[in-house]
């Protein structure tokens, strides 16, 4: 009798599967000129800019499944357009702010405009590209065309691994930023040094999630999909002044 190949763990499967489009959003320009130190005050706030819009819009768009199934499965989403939004509010001297979790049915407080915007044309893809690696952003939840809301919670998760993640890689990031400009709050990045083995808990929490391969696929989708819509952002902070 042939032995039984269990699946792998879905914290595993998204690693393994969104490991170059995650090396290559740390990569991408803005990001590298950050860490080299090549930007100035100036640029360094056009980058958090850039990633609140980001996060607005997102938020925004997974209101809902951010205030019932995370909350339920054990997770507490911190609004990360909150903590931007905060960082830069400190930059223009006003330092009155609270992070928060997002709401249900109502977007973070002052949302971007650009999110009634048109939204920019992604870059061309490199020649030989994964289309699915390289995808633009997702859809709003609901929006599949499969119409299957197991599914569309399944691309979230995915999507929600790449913020949550990204939060290891911000405890180094902010190290730099204390180099490079000592004189600002840096809440946006630090936020993984308040809860370092809390990343633990969120890749059990997606492995009882993401429970069979359907699920586990289109988490991985949405995964690589938010990998490009951050590499879209950080692709050169000056071209989102």
């Amino acid at each position: 009798m042939d032995d039984i190949v269990a699946p792998r763990p879905a914290h595993l499967l998204l690693r393994e599967e969104t490991r170059e489009a995650h090396e290559d959003t740390e990569a991408s320009g803005g990001m590298r000129r950050l860490m080299d130190g090549e930007l100035d005050v100036a640029g360094y706030e056009a980058l958090l800019r850039a990633q609140l819009g980001l996060f607005d819009e997102w938020e925004a768009d997974r209101a809902g499944w951010l205030a019932d199934v995370v909350p339920q499965a054990g997770w507490s989403y911190v609004s990360r357009a909150s903590l931007l939004r905060g960082d830069l509010a400190v930059a223009s001297g006003a330092r009155s702010y609270t992070s928060r979790p997002v709401e249900r049915h109502a977007p973070p407080v002052g949302a971007s405009p650009a999110r009634d915007a048109p939204a920019p044309a992604p870059a061309p893809a490199p020649v030989g590209a994964s289309p699915a690696r390289d995808a633009p952003a997702s859809a709003p939840v609901g929006a599949s065309p499969s119409g299957d809301s197991t599914r569309d919670s399944a691309t979230c998760w995915g999507e929600l691994y790449v913020i949550e993640g990204s939060a290891l890689g911000g405890r180094l990031i902010v190290r730099r930023l204390r180099e490079l400009y000592p004189d600002r709050d840096h809440r946006f990045y630090a936020i993984g040094e308040e809860a370092p083995s809390a990343w633990r808990r969120f890749q059990h929490i997606l492995d009882t999630q993401l429970h069979d391969d359907a699920s586990r696929r289109a988490a991985v989708d949405g995964a690589r999909r938010m990998f490009a819509r951050f590499r879209q952002t950080l692709m050169e902070p000056a071209a989102h002044v």
